[in-house]
């Protein structure tokens, strides 16, 4: 079995994966140290915490069983709050090196806009998408660009077409399909190394957490992500950069 640092300096994971696993097992570490739990989860950490695995549902027993969680899961880790016996289903994003991501590299012709809960939404999200190629072609703007900055976040419609993409994708599921794990809170790990954790039961406090963070979150349209054959249902996000189309979208928190 690897040891504790072995997982967490693989060499093919990246600084906010590594954090993940470190602050996972940290948790782990202190969750019968009530002051920690408290600081945490407030008045509900007072009795401790287990942290539950994933795949077995059962608490974690040894420290070297806590890796990544899998890419399916919008739930990195399972917390269990002993004194309400509440289960926190959570997020964790580190800001220690680059931004993280919210939405992963997924095409226009994902099921989710084509069939799922966001294709009602798939005309709003067209019109920002078209302000951003067409600020690409004139140079006004480079690949990454702050959502706020873009005039049609303006439009009320495209707005809450906005919130309900950055919803779904941060607590309910990916390009494909709903999560099995969705999540109910998010943990930020700050560049200081402190944590910052943000109950999200409700879709109102879903949505609240996401108008905090959508103006300054940074979208681009990459190559990553796309299909082999670039096809007319992806053709509205795709801006063609150096031969290459380029129609993923892609935000950073």
């Amino acid at each position: 079995m690897e040891n504790d640092s072995e997982e967490i300096h693989k060499t093919n994971q990246n600084k906010g994966e590594k954090d993940e696993i470190k602050y996972k097992r940290e948790i782990f570490t202190k969750r019968k140290d009530e002051e920690f739990c408290v600081e945490l989860f407030g008045s509900d950490g007072e009795e401790g915490i287990e942290v539950i695995n994933i795949e077995t549902g059962k608490p974690y027993e040894d420290i070297n069983d806590i890796k990544k969680s899998k890419s399916f899961s919008k739930a990195d880790t399972i917390i269990l709050l002993i004194k309400p016996q509440k289960i926190l289903k959570i997020s964790i994003k580190s800001k220690g090196c680059a931004r993280p991501s919210i939405i992963n590299h997924t095409p226009r012709s994902a099921n989710v806009f084509q069939n799922g809960c966001l294709k009602d939404d798939l005309g709003y999200l067209d019109m920002l998408a078209k302000e951003y190629i067409d600020k690409r072609k004139e140079g006004t703007i480079c690949e990454d660009v702050e959502i706020g900055k873009l005039y049609s976040y303006q439009d009320e419609d495209i707005k809450k077409s906005l919130i309900k993409l950055l919803i779904y994708f941060i607590f309910k599921g990916t390009g494909s399909k709903i999560s099995q794990h969705e999540c109910n809170a998010v943990l930020i790990i700050n560049k200081n190394g402190s944590l910052s954790f943000i109950l999200c039961e409700t879709e109102q406090e879903k949505e609240s957490y996401v108008q905090t963070i959508i103006e300054k979150s940074v979208i681009s349209f990459r190559k990553k992500g796309m299909p082999k054959n670039t096809t007319e249902k992806c053709m509205p996000w795709v801006y063609v950069n150096k031969d290459k189309d380029c129609g993923s979208i892609h935000v950073r928190l």
